[in-house]
């Protein structure tokens, strides 16, 4: 099947029909939900399923506690983010939402909180911490990242910075911003609760799970890295001293161990107690210089999204006073010109100051994008700061230390990260894209050519954009793309051909 083509989900259909046709998408390919699950190369996604049918959607786990502050977990706070989901069941939509990665059993994960009513917010944050375990050399909990947030109800697009900084003190590692951001989005534009969109994740690392092919090329890549750590070798080499490769079963107690208390107590549970006490202690041992002080003081930063008008519509990015917006807004007057993949990359090495190895360094990111029946999205790029950040875990904790920004190479990352959020500023105020890229500076070329064949209006151009880009499966680009806006009219689901991530519907009420 031509990896160009992308797939059209209607939001108005019935949640009858989309429920008998359960379809996914992995690199512009079509297949039926029961076949599909044989057909992806292991028993992964039976397993995942069977996991999640005892999942926390009856709320009775341990309590929320404290996330990002306790001004944002009164039950007056509460309330009016459920409103969100009584809007979805007014509006009459029946499609769930969509939910693409780079790694399949974490879109998956993502899916399920949409079927059990839950934003564009949730989906991502259960997609991520999913991703910590799944996809842990760009997405584990040491790192950092940046996500646009369009809330469905007050239709405002928000971009909220959570990137790994350098202590106060300096050193080698990273203060982690990921857990924090996470919290901080899913208690700003979320309705489940927060044990609902962690607990998934904590369940896969204790009874483990089946690893998929994005997740081989990520430790098969990196074995040289893993084998020269003790702590890394404990976490992702087999009794055979190899790799985990596809299909074979993974756990990750340690690591469970901390999603628990993630879980159980939010930022609390990781930035302060047991686990900040391991992180402080462990990064002494790995030549960090980071702080309780570090951990407690880290803040998230909230601004409104960069608009740039892009015909009639509306090109968001991350702040205007971020790396990312910076860059992303550099390059999108270049993007709008170009085709094909050379032409992309060149223009994006050019701006950004760099050649040879460094243009296609393994920057350690990845991204992830989620959108609900309301028209509520998300676009999300994390980073490590390198594969596998500094190649060094916490001993017992399942937690990788992101690299310091302060690196040469590795610090540029959080530049190549691209979110966006395309919208209509009118009475109507529709969604018409929510895509994300990161990597090198390739992929934010990658996201915005996407971007950029959407805005033709021809049909299939954001699929063909995205095949002649220079997206691979290091530095990645997808994307969501509803012609019409929504809430009303169709949608495209756009994976990047060259990776291995998927793109799953989910049925709507």
């Amino acid at each position: 099947m031509d990896s160009a083509q992308s797939w059209h989900l209607e939001a108005g259909r019935s949640g009858s029909a989309a429920r008998s046709q359960g379809l996914w998408w992995k690199a512009g390919e079509m297949i039926l939900r029961d076949s599909a699950l044989k057909a992806v190369g292991s028993v992964m996604a039976l397993v995942l399923v069977a996991h999640l049918g005892g999942c926390s959607g009856d709320g009775k786990q341990t309590p929320l506690g404290t996330t990002v502050s306790s001004s944002l977990e009164t039950k007056a706070e509460r309330d009016a983010l459920g409103e969100k989901k009584l809007a979805a069941q007014a509006s009459g939509n029946s499609l769930g939402g969509i939910v693409i990665a780079d790694e399949p059993t974490a879109a998956l994960i993502g899916r399920d909180m949409l079927e059990k009513g839950g934003t564009a917010a949730d989906a991502a944050t259960a997609v991520y911490f999913a991703l910590s375990a799944t996809y842990p050399a760009a997405a584990g909990l040491g790192g950092g990242g940046v996500c646009l947030a369009r809330d469905g109800v007050k239709r405002e697009v928000r971009s909220i910075s959570f990137l790994p900084v350098a202590p106060k003190a300096g050193g080698s590692i990273a203060v982690p911003g990921n857990v924090r951001g996470m919290a901080y989005l899913q208690a700003s534009f979320g309705s489940l609760s927060w044990s609902q969109t962690v607990a998934p994740s904590e369940r896969l690392a204790a009874t483990g799970f089946q690893v998929s092919r994005a997740t081989t090329n990520q430790l098969t890549k990196n074995a040289t890295m893993i084998g020269s750590s003790p702590a890394l070798k404990a976490l992702y080499l087999n009794a055979q001293g190899m790799p985990y490769g596809e299909a074979e079963h993974m756990t990750l107690p340690g690591l469970a161990g901390s999603l628990g208390r993630i879980r159980a107590s939010g930022v609390g549970g990781f930035y302060q107690g047991d686990t900040a006490d391991l992180l402080v202690a462990q990064s002494t041992l790995n030549g960090g210089a980071l702080t309780q002080e570090d951990l407690t003081n880290y803040r998230v930063d909230d601004e409104p999204a960069q608009g740039i008008a892009a015909g009639e519509l509306t090109l968001m990015l991350p702040a205007a006073n971020t790396e990312a917006g910076t860059f992303a807004a550099a390059l999108w007057s270049k993007v709008q010109n170009l085709n094909g993949t050379a032409a992309l990359a060149d223009a994006a090495n050019q701006l950004a100051g760099v050649s040879g190895a460094a243009a296609d360094a393994d920057y350690g990111s990845t991204s992830f994008v989620t959108v609900d029946g309301t028209g509520g999205a998300v676009a999300c790029a994390v980073t490590m700061n390198g594969a596998f950040g500094l190649g060094r875990a916490a001993t017992g904790s399942g937690i990788i230390f992101a690299a310091t920004p302060a690196s040469a190479v590795k610090g540029a990352a959080a530049k190549y990260l691209a979110p966006v959020i395309l919208v209509r500023e009118n009475a109507q105020n529709s969604l018409y894209a929510s895509a994300a890229g990161a990597g090198a500076p390739k992929a934010v070329a990658a996201v915005e050519s996407i971007v950029a064949g959407a805005l033709t209006g021809e049909e299939g151009a954001e699929a063909r954009a995205l095949a002649a880009s220079p997206a691979d499966a290091q530095s990645t680009a997808n994307a969501i793309v509803c012609a019409k806006g929504l809430p009303r009219g169709t949608c495209t689901i756009n994976v990047n051909p060259k990776g291995a991530g998927v793109g799953f519907s989910a049925a709507g009420s």
